[in-house]
């Protein structure tokens, strides 16, 4: 039964546009044709204009081509818009003797090989006209502070008719705004008191907020420090219309005003907050930073790793440091304060570590450290390249003198080219992802990360440590004996076929049984 592998891509992932109708309607494709449907890859938020190699899902479909007949997508455009990039697919499947076709019917195995190229370049050049209207409008409309679309920021909601939009002022949330940069410039409050008062007086975020205006569905969601203080830095609540700052990435904290001819910003709306209370708030909130990469405190080595007995609940490192020393403790939330399930689950946080890491490292130590690697298709993409310069090779050994310098050069490199079409058939055929040596021991990866890193660890060991409460009226002092640590071990372990794991489980357990 031949076989084909299913891809689609979004460059915008809606509700009204996911990618199940599409896949829907390639698997009823294949089924009509009697193909066997082994793979099925996706791309989300991922240009058409992209390189094949950019895009994890059309790397998965790279992988799969030695082993499959066709590619099947529901439509052309889901492959590429770049008709340098939808060539390289097609030279890529040449190699490999599979068939790129579309479920519309557009590109099918009898007239792939007519038909692609010119429906390629009428892809680009589409995409082209689209990305040049659209650009052009919204320059035209942004330096008229008219709304470009989406939804309006917090403190504002959009009236005024079709290509004159522009914000007012949303009294409800605006006095939210007007609120928080009170608290935070003239009374110390912090970003993330204030985002937990917020919910608890069930004040409701920004998209939430703008679902309730718009008679939508809520979805649970809460205020968090960065989302308040994203509403506070961002240029508009000065009422100026803004833009994504060039070659960043847009977010609160890039994003600029759109400026006119004489460089003043250009409103959008009224304004919020009042140019003294702004430069304020953003002196707070540039004051308190540590900016993206930079070391953070608060990490804990056993979250999501420590649990407790009673209910099974993470336990929480609750920090407390007296004169230099730490006090800091591992604490069950579930069984604090009066409203709390089940007794008391308390240990020190750093008796707990130390035991933890102590185990963690004499069990595991010794053991070469492994990563897993992806199959990013980069063989087929050579292989194709490969067959590209030997066909090329081939077709002027024939116009070449016989015996001549030349034709022996020629031949030369072709018997090299072939040589090497060889070993990439052997990587295509197996290119899937699988666990590969990291390079060291886990002893050694340990002494170099940082918390985040040995938690890490931690986890693809599978490590678990159970933490039972204190015997009523026992000694205050760390006891080891209310501690269980666990193990499932590697995850490059967990991952291997069953029969494979279970004789490395048994030599594991006869290594450390000795």
């Amino acid at each position: 039964m031949p076989t084909c592998v299913i891809y689609d891509r979004l460059s915008r992932l809606f509700a009204e546009e996911a990618p199940d109708h599409r896949i829907s309607a390639c698997r009823a494709y294949a089924e009509q044709r009697g193909w066997n449907v082994v793979h099925v890859a996706t791309d989300t938020n991922v240009s058409g204009a992209s390189t094949l190699e950019s895009r994890p899902g059309m790397r998965e479909v790279l992988a799969w081509l030695p082993r499959v007949d066709y590619v099947l997508a529901a439509k052309l455009d889901r492959f590429a818009r770049s008709v340098l990039e939808f060539q390289r697919l097609l030279d890529a499947a040449k190699s490999t003797r599979a068939t790129v076709v579309t479920a519309d019917g557009m590109v099918s195995p009898e007239n792939s090989s007519l038909i692609v190229n010119a429906l390629a370049s009428f892809s680009q050049y589409e995409r082209e006209m689209i990305q040049s209207r659209i650009v052009a409008s919204k320059q035209h409309f942004r330096a008229k502070g008219n709304h470009l679309g989406g939804l309006a920021p917090y403190g504002y909601a959009v009236t005024g008719p079709v290509n004159a939009k522009r914000w007012v002022v949303d009294e409800t949330a605006a006095a939210i705004l007007r609120d928080a940069a009170d608290r935070l410039t003239n009374h110390g409050g912090s970003l993330t008191g204030l985002a937990r008062e917020l919910n608890e007086r069930g004040v409701l975020p920004p998209a939430e907020h703008a679902r309730q205006r718009d008679g939508r569905k809520l979805r649970g969601q809460g205020w968090h420090s960065t989302t308040l203080r994203d509403v506070l830095y961002t240029p508009a609540v000065r009422g100026w219309a803004v833009m994504a700052t060039p070659g960043t990435r847009r977010s609160a904290l890039t994003i600029q005003p759109v400026l006119d001819s004489e460089g003043m910003p250009v409103a959008a709306g009224p304004a919020i907050l009042d140019a003294e209370t702004w430069s304020a708030v953003r002196a707070i909130i540039d004051g308190k930073s540590v900016g993206r990469g930079a070391p953070r405190g608060g990490k804990s080595l056993l979250l999501q790793v420590a649990v407790c007995s009673e209910c099974g609940a993470s336990l929480y490192r609750q920090r407390r440091e007296v004169k230099g020393v730490d006090y800091s403790t591992y604490v069950c939330r579930d069984a604090v304060g009066k409203h709390g399930i089940h007794r008391p689950n308390v240990v020190t946080a750093r008796y707990l570590e130390e035991m933890v890491t102590a185990d963690y490292l004499e069990r595991w130590g010794f053991f070469s450290l492994q990563r897993w690697q992806e199959a990013d298709g980069s063989a087929v993409l050579q292989l194709s390249e490969v067959s590209g310069q030997l066909d090329n090779l081939v077709g002027s050994l024939a116009s070449l003198p016989a015996g001549g310098r030349a034709a022996q050069r020629v031949t030369t490199q072709i018997t090299a080219l072939e040589e090497r079409m060889t070993v990439l058939e052997a990587e295509a055929a197996h290119a899937v992802g699988r666990w590969v040596d990291a390079g060291g021991t886990v002893a050694d990866a340990w002494a170099q990360r940082d918390t985040d890193g040995r938690r890490s660890l931690l986890e693809d060991l599978g490590a678990r440590v159970v933490v039972r409460p204190a015997t009523p009226g026992a000694p205050k002092r760390f006891d080891p004996a209310r501690v269980d640590v666990a193990f499932q071990g590697p995850a490059w372990v967990r991952d291997t076929d069953p029969d494979e794991r279970r004789l490395i489980e048994v030599a594991l357990e006869e290594l450390l049984a000795d």
